[in-house]
């Protein structure tokens, strides 16, 4: 049986992503396709790839040996489309970008703005996610991260530091001690144990939320305190900072990074030249040094 390339991307997809739910993501496409696809592919070659566990999906022995060639091909294919995409010069054409939601809305979406209509025949295409899409396998052209360490297969810079800062309602008087306040943390424990414990290890979190808006509207409605970042929260009339500095950053920056194959497309050059001008000279805003609003 001759496997085509559409097959190769939802079989590596769902074995990347352990479920359906995140290879439809990853692929922009239904859940029930990516099921269909999958059911057609272990039919026609009679072999179970994955084993359903409540866990998610996990490759089974033949999945394993199909995903060792899938991914060479995978690859292979990448280089080429980055070696031909890397050639391009011209100021038209799609800019796919990767970052945080809250990054995109409350900071970037002015900024693309400006950009585009500077730029009018680029469009713009922004997937907003904590995940690390894959810059060599294509899932995104440019990211933003806030990171200390960006992975070795990138090329990019750090533009700024990423200051986090405690916060409170505008309208709620800090009666306690930061410690006895009321803590409003992430559903991840690896978030709550390096950003709010390793700074305060006595905190009591009392709520959890998987949503950073969501996290932003339980502060300003007085539900608890939590950590933000300072460009987010020093602009937002309904916060102000439980405590004057911001904690330790551990050498967190904002980086925008790039795979090496694309340095030479112009229009994500003049797009990374853009958004780095206009971070650095907000600079302040990001290391937590500029007066809140």
């Amino acid at each position: 049986m001759n496997m085509n390339w559409n097959d190769i991307r939802y079989f590596l997809a769902i074995a990347r992503a352990g479920s359906l739910t995140q290879a439809a993501r990853i692929l922009s496409v239904s859940q029930p396709t990516v099921s269909r696809r999958l059911a057609n592919m272990e039919t026609a070659f009679s072999v179970k790839l994955f084993n359903r566990t409540k866990y998610g999906y996990n490759l089974t022995a033949a999945g394993h040996e199909i995903y060792e060639v899938a991914q060479h091909i995978a690859d292979e294919m990448d280089e080429i489309g980055r070696k031909i995409y890397g050639q391009d010069r011209q100021l038209t054409g799609i800019i796919r970008l990767t970052c945080t939601e809250v990054m995109a809305n409350l900071y970037l979406a002015k900024h693309f703005n400006q950009f585009t209509e500077l730029n009018p025949e680029i469009n713009l295409s922004i997937k907003c996610t904590f995940e690390n899409l894959s810059l060599s396998r294509r899932e995104a052209d440019i990211a933003l991260r806030i990171t200390s360490q960006p992975p070795d297969t990138l090329i990019g810079r750090r533009l700024t530091g990423a200051a986090l800062a405690v916060y409170t309602s505008a309208h709620t008087p800090m009666t306690y001690s930061i410690e006895q306040c009321t803590w409003i943390g992430w559903q991840d424990e690896t978030y709550n144990r390096e950003i709010i414990y390793k700074s305060f290890p006595k905190a009591r979190i009392k709520h959890k939320v998987d949503d950073m808006q969501t996290m932003r509207a339980m502060v300003r409605n007085g539900l608890g305190v939590a950590i933000f970042p300072c460009y987010m929260a020093d602009t937002d009339n309904g916060l102000r900072r439980a405590i004057p500095a911001p904690i330790e950053d551990n050498g967190r920056g904002l980086w925008i990074l790039y795979h090496t194959d694309m340095k030479r497309v112009t229009r994500l050059k003049r797009f990374t030249d853009f958004i780095s001008n206009a971070i650095i000279e907000d600079r302040d805003l990001f290391e937590g040094r500029q007066p809140q609003m």
